[in-house]
């Protein structure tokens, strides 16, 4: 009798052993559990703290860009402006704030294709189909961009584009953005991406700012990109202050280029920023209109690049 009230006694112990090391797992897995869910918590509270402090400072840099812009010399814009230098990676507290600053008249714009009054510009779709074959590109696609903006026209031209604009951009406006050239039967994505960084979508009549071209812009417009003088990095860039002084110069010496449509300022810039603050990363971008007199303003916001995304500036 004793013996059996011993083997269940210790059997006993050894139940409530096994009851308290089970207890305790079940207790250490849900404490570690909760420090998992109160880490996971305030990793997520830390990511969004950083997050809004990333657009903060993203809001602050486009202040910055319009303040550059404000003080600069309004007659004559190009790579020699303080503007035009990019900032890359500014310390502020416990960020680094990148920013580029971009004059979009530089390229060639869309809607210039058309005229205030609603015709086709000639002189400004002969321009647009030189930069298309310097890209070994088809011209093609200047009728199909016109007959985009107005279909009206398409008949004119013996030509019948095949896209059809959302409502929200109806027919017979200009482009608000060159992303909309994805919608044309003739852009592939290839065709796009070689494009893009040639092209904007700005109010009609807005010239092409020769300080601000790039060789190939240029080079459509009549320019001779051998004389184009070279790029040294030791050697500070330089604004030409007139478009008679650009088209004497050496690269388009000699040859017969019409002034209309040009210019040597500018009113409207892309801001790039760029924020990093541990693992948050912010990129913002910003269309800048500075009217000849007055301040800069923000016109336009997106979070992405147009060569990458549908929706951007």
């Amino acid at each position: 009798m004793r013996l059996r009230q011993n083997f269940y006694a210790k059997r006993e112990r050894g139940v409530a052993l096994i009851v308290a090391l089970l207890v305790l797992a079940i207790a250490t897995g849900l404490a570690a559990a909760m420090i998992t869910r109160n880490q996971n918590a305030f990793n997520a509270m830390v990511a969004f703290e950083n997050g809004a402090r990333a657009d903060e400072l993203a809001n602050s840099a486009f202040i910055l860009a319009e303040a550059l812009l404000n003080q600069d010399d309004r007659s004559i814009d190009g790579p020699a402006d303080t503007w035009a230098q990019p900032l890359a990676n500014i310390p502020i507290d416990d960020a680094t704030i990148s920013l580029r600053i971009t004059d979009m008249q530089g390229r060639f714009n869309l809607n210039n294709l058309m005229t205030t009054d609603g015709k086709v510009n000639v002189l400004a779709q002969e321009r647009f189909q030189n930069l298309l074959r310097i890209l070994n590109l088809s011209p093609d696609i200047s009728n199909e961009i016109i007959g985009f903006i107005d279909p009206s026209r398409s008949l004119d031209l013996g030509f019948s584009s095949a896209a059809a604009r959302s409502n929200q951009m109806p027919a017979g406006q200009a482009l608000f953005s060159v992303t909309e050239l994805r919608a044309l039967a003739g852009v592939t994505p290839a065709y796009y991406q070689t494009l893009a960084p040639y092209v904007t979508a700005l109010p009609v009549g807005t010239p092409i700012n020769l300080n601000s071209a790039s060789p190939t812009v240029l080079e459509a417009l009549g320019a001779n990109v051998a004389n184009l003088p070279a790029i040294d990095p030791k050697t500070p860039p330089k604004n030409i202050g007139s478009v008679a002084d650009f088209l004497a110069g050496a690269a388009f010496g000699g040859r017969v280029t019409q002034p209309d449509g040009l210019s040597v300022n500018s009113q409207f810039f892309l801001c790039e920023v760029t924020v990093s603050m541990d693992s948050v990363t912010r990129h913002r971008y910003a269309m800048i209109e500075r009217p000849s007199s007055g301040n800069a303003r923000l016109i336009a916001l997106s979070n992405h690049a147009c060569l990458t995304q549908s929706s951007c500036l």
